[in-house]
């Protein structure tokens, strides 16, 4: 087995197993959940195959004074292995090394409860009660992607006829940001080069809070961000070769 702590750009691949498994969950909350539960104690484990794609997922969570394991599943072709029983037993670890006196579950069918029977778990006559809480609205940021690379080019004046998406003046110089394509057409150097996604919904200039949700769950995924404001939108600038990805997560936000 190959566990490790999820990330969240593990999102689509535990959405994916979780429907596979028949789990009961909201798809659209599954970016916000495991952002959070990562930031707090870094308890969702995957197992991956041979090839790194993901065989087995638990979802753990500790809240001081219990634990609970939720969403443990193993991909339908890839049972009987022992990779449920190897996740729960890395949880249960982890659980135990963070102080963790008793760890909770609930299912709700008898082959479920002889398996974690059969691991040393104990049925309890319970009343489970529940009150759904209001749920913000979910704000669609409408991330677009460019088709074409973009660079940031030095340069002393803007070349003559030159179309420039955005030019900032430092004391160190003049900044361009263009194509790659009239980059070259002009003969300008450079050594970045950017994916650029543009946020279609509207954003204040004194917005608070949208960069910094953009920008964390970009940076939790390893992916680098440069922001540039205008009047009517935000325009991101990744790295070319995750542009893809950046877009993915952006639209599960």
């Amino acid at each position: 087995m190959t566990i490790r702590v999820a990330t969240v750009a593990d999102t689509a691949g535990l959405i994916a197993l979780w429907e596979e498994a028949g789990l009961g969950f909201t798809r659209s909350l599954v970016p916000r959940e495991l952002a959070g539960a990562l930031e707090r104690d870094a308890l969702v484990l995957i197992d991956e195959d041979e090839a790194g794609q993901i065989s087995g997922s638990v979802f753990g969570t500790f809240d001081g004074r219990r634990g609970w394991v939720n969403r443990l599943a193993v991909r339908l072709a890839m049972r009987g292995r022992g990779i449920g029983t190897g996740l729960l037993a890395a949880l249960e670890e982890r659980l135990t090394a963070l102080g963790c006196p008793q760890v909770n579950l609930l299912v709700d069918d008898e082959h479920t409860a002889r398996f974690y029977a059969a691991l040393g778990y104990q049925a309890h006559d319970v009343i489970f009660m529940t009150k759904p809480l209001p749920v913000e609205a979910r704000r669609d940021l409408a991330p677009s992607l460019s088709a074409e690379p973009y660079v940031f080019a030095t340069a002393a004046t803007p070349p003559p006829g030159v179309v420039m998406f955005a030019a900032i003046l430092e004391d160190e110089g003049l900044t361009l940001v263009l194509t790659q394509a009239d980059a070259d057409r002009a003969g300008l150097e450079y050594s970045y080069l950017a994916a650029r996604i543009t946020l279609g919904v509207n954003s204040e200039l004194d917005e608070v809070g949208l960069t910094a949700a953009v920008s964390r769950v970009l940076a939790d995924a390893g992916i680098s961000c440069n922001v540039i404001a205008a009047a009517a939108h935000d325009h991101l600038f990744v790295p070319w070769d995750r542009g893809e990805e950046a877009i993915a997560l952006l639209r599960g936000l």
